[in-house]
Order: C-alpha cells, then structure tokens, then sequence
C-alpha cells in the first residue's frame, strides 16, 4: 500500500497559491512583490510544489464554449478479480477524465465529457461495452455543474469563480487551438516555447493568448492536489433533494470549502458532490453534521473514494470547432 507524503503549507506557499488560482500565469516577479519575498524564493518554492506534486498549473478550456457540453457521472460494477484490469481499461479511455475505485453500490466511477449526447450513446455503448467483465452500467447525465474541482483550494473562501467573458463571439482558429493544446500541457510555458514550437512570432503567441484569456474560452488553473496537502479522505456523496429546496441546498453546498465537486444531475440523484477530508472521522462529522442538518435534504449515498486513477482536464474540442 503507498503512503502518502503530505505538504503541510506553511504562509507564504498559501499566499502564492491564492494568487496562482487568480492568475495561474503570474509572473515570478509579479509574485514575489504581492508576497514581499525574492524572486528566487518564488521560483524555488513554486518548482518544489510541483514536484511533490502539491500543484498543477494547466490551462482548461471552457466545454461549452468549445462544444464539449455533454458530461455524465457513470457508477460501474465489475466482476470479482478483474476490478484492477477494467479500471485500467476505462483509464485509458480519452473521454474519461476522472477515474476512481469507490466503495458502495459500485466499483467504479467515471466522470465524462464529450460533445453530444449521440456521442455519449456510442461511448457507453461501444467504448464500455468492449470492456469484458463489466456487470453493470448506470449513468447520470450532468445538467450543470456548479462548482469543479480545478478550483478547489484548502482555504474557506477558495478560488474565484470565472465570470462570462466579453468575447463569447471568440472563435479559436486552427493556431488558436494549438495554443490551447499547450496551455492544457503546462499553462505556463512560455511564449517563446510555444512560438518556436508553432514556427511564428513571440508577440503573435503573445497577442493570441492574450485574446483566448480575455475570451474565457481557457481559463489557467492552479490545481492543488488535496491528499499531497492533508485532504487524504474523499468520497462522492449522491443526494435526493426536495425539489422545492434544490437552489437552496446549492447555495449552501457550493459554499461549503469540503465541496471540490458539485453537480446537478438527472437518475437516482439530484445533486452529486465530492467531499475531501483530512481523515474518515472528519468526513463522518461532515456528513452527520453538515449534510444531515441541511434542510432539503432528503437522503445521501455515499461512495468512498479508495483511490484516484486520473483526474485531467483536457476535455478536447468537437468537430465543428475544429479548423479545417
């Protein structure tokens, strides 16, 4: 069994993080002034929490805006013996960007993202139903999803939500896409990188990312792994919500700095949650004493989460965003 090395975050890491998760390309220099240190102290801190695997910082692309609109929590169940054979199988698929084991009704959950409901269709049908020992397969399609865990931070307040962008009519050509594809690698490569990898002008990469940000067609995430700093409990919680209550149970449960995840969906649960604790008796409180007395709630599923296979944001980009 692995054992976890946790960072615990001491004041200026926690510092640099809130400003990341505001504007995950901030410069060294912007960075050490906001946190009154030297620049070399930003760099050196900022490089060991990436190594320790603390943060990613990745660019994510909006998937309504770049037609991967389509998502769905799916709950698998596998035959005995063969769970660490389809786990893998599933892993590997490009559409799913989060794996899990759970405990509970299932043996397996996936998070998707595709651009239409036709394509969720052939996914379930053709991409899972190649995958031998499978004994059962429900899905949860995903209305809205109000809180995405790119944005968790350890902290009450967490990062800010991104607001609609004055370039709704922004359509990415084909370098524009390129760009994106990088940004998704390591959101803060440089623009000499980039430009030297696409064979044109630093200040045309310059000009172009700029225009993306603005657009809010990408955002740049500081994504903090919450067990490499002491969050090592975690479960996906489905709940049934009186549907006179659901918009206060939301307002309530995207408040709560324990919820990474938080979307509305449709199948036997209304809301479904991930939760992330520093131990199994925290997440015990947090069930008994947060969600228990939430008016609105009707009854909770909980699934615990034994270990997190992949978790990526690389949503892709439909067809017909694609330049041809």
């Amino acid at each position: 069994m692995s054992v976890i090395n946790i960072h615990r975050l001491d004041e200026l890491e926690i510092k640099m993080l809130t400003h990341l998760q505001r504007d995950g390309r901030s410069s060294y220099t912007s960075l050490a002034e906001r946190c009154d240190v030297a620049e070399g102290t930003i760099r050196k801190r900022l490089r060991r929490l990436q190594n320790r695997g603390v943060l990613r910082i990745k660019g994510v692309a909006d998937p309504a805006r770049t037609g991967m609109d389509t998502a769905a929590v799916v709950w698998l169940r596998v035959e005995r013996g063969k769970l660490m054979d389809v786990a893998a199988q599933i892993t590997a698929l490009h559409h799913a960007h989060y794996v899990a084991y759970t405990t509970g009704a299932s043996d397996i959950l996936a998070i998707v993202t595709l651009s239409s409901q036709d394509e969720l269709m052939r996914f379930l049908t053709y991409d899972l139903g190649s995958i031998k020992n499978l004994t059962e397969v429900e899905t949860s399609m995903v209305l809205k999803t109000y809180k995405q865990p790119y944005r968790w931070a350890p902290w009450s307040s967490g990062a800010p939500e991104t607001s609609a962008g004055a370039g709704d009519t922004f359509e990415p050509d084909e370098i524009d896409l390129k760009i994106i594809d990088y940004l998704e690698q390591d959101g803060r490569m440089t623009f000499v990188t980039i430009a030297e990898a696409l064979g044109i002008t630093e200040s045309t990469v310059r000009r172009r990312v700029t225009a993306i940000l603005e657009s809010k067609i990408m955002e740049i995430a500081s994504i903090i792994n919450p067990a490499r700093v002491g969050y090592t409990t975690a479960a996906m919680i489905g709940i049934k919500v009186e549907r006179a209550r659901l918009q206060t149970v939301v307002q309530e449960l995207t408040g709560l700095p324990e919820v990474r995840y938080l979307a509305l969906s449709t199948g036997k649960y209304d809301l479904i949650i991930e939760v992330v604790q520093e131990s199994n008796e925290n997440l015990l409180d947090f069930l008994v004493g947060r969600l228990e007395e939430l008016p609105g709630i009707i009854r909770t599923d909980t699934h615990l989460l034994l270990k997190l296979s992949k978790e990526t944001y690389n949503w892709g980009v439909a067809h017909k965003h694609q330049a041809t």
